[in-house]
């Protein structure tokens, strides 16, 4: 099998959301000896691209996005631990999120952590129903460039609000990207994030500006 053969069936695979044949290609381009950069840059981050657009098209729906999401979860961890020295992969910035107290939601925040890993982002995810004050503990053992705290009760809006205002008041620089499907501008101006996103691919297309 040739390089571009490969790759190209690496990135069907991953758009199929099987993660088992997606670890098989990877580990099949390493031993054919094609570049981590490559591996990356033309299958694994150009499918989470894929995957987006065809989200935004109406072709793929949220099964879709979180089955892609798995797949791109596991052929980076192959590609990682392959990996002598994981410099080789520039990470694109670092990002702290979850969900926050008294919400234990999890679809769309695991969704965001895939397809951020999938475009060479390093994330932390704090899981849910997580206190301001594990945020703030975390953001400043870590120093993150952003922050994205998930919510899709209205009651998270209080919770993101009390969360906000702690990092703000404790001096954390990181961006702050609030996500639900409740939010709203306004909301978004009176939590005090920097921006919102009501869906995942839509926080991870923000995410990318913001950094």
């Amino acid at each position: 099998m040739k390089e571009e053969e490969s790759l190209e069936k690496l990135k069907s695979a991953i758009l199929k959301g099987d993660p088992h044949e997606a670890v098989d290609l990877v580990n099949r381009s390493i031993k054919m000896g094609v570049e981590v950069k490559e591996i990356l840059n033309r299958a694994i981050l150009k499918s989470a691209e894929d995957a987006g657009n065809l989200y935004e098209e109406g072709e793929y729906f949220l099964p879709d996005l979180l089955m892609t999401g798995d797949a791109i979860n596991a052929a980076t961890e192959i590609l990682k631990n392959s990996l002598k020295e994981k410099s080789e992969i520039e990470s694109k910035g670092t990002i702290l999120i979850g969900t926050v107290e008294g919400d234990i939601h999890d679809i769309g925040k695991s969704l965001v952590v895939s397809l951020l890993k999938g475009q060479g982002f390093d994330v932390v995810d704090l899981g849910s129903d997580v206190p301001p004050e594990e945020f703030l503990r975390k953001a400043k053992e870590i120093n993150p460039n952003l922050i994205g705290l998930s919510g899709l009760m209205t009651m998270s809006i209080s919770k993101m609000i009390e969360t906000v205002n702690l990092l703000k008041n404790e001096n954390i620089q990181s961006k702050i990207i609030i996500g639900g499907g409740i939010l709203s501008k306004e909301s978004c101006e009176m939590i005090g994030a920097d921006d919102f996103a009501k869906d995942g691919w839509e926080g991870v297309k923000k995410i990318n500006n913001l950094i």
